[in-house]
């Protein structure tokens, strides 16, 4: 099951994918391409997303997952 927190005091969002649907190839690319406007860490088994410009943490959470979805239905 997909999970999103978000922390607005710490401006970040964690995110928990459920591999068997996100594969791990498909969330790296992810994490490749949100580099420059989040700065990401992985966190037990999860990511968490800190932008780096003024972006609303949870549309950015909702935009990774999207992304990391588009990823997978193309490949």
């Amino acid at each position: 099951m997909e999970k999103i927190r978000i922390n607005r005091q710490k401006n970040e969002v964690r995110l928990c994918f459920n591999e068997r649907f996100y594969p791990k190839k498909y969330i790296d690319m992810a994490v490749d391409d949100f580099g420059e406007a989040c700065n990401i860490k992985e966190s037990k088994g999860c990511l968490v997303l800190k932008p780096k410009g003024k972006e609303d943490i949870s549309i950015i959470g909702y935009e990774f997952y999207n992304y990391v979805l588009g990823l997978v239905k193309n490949h």
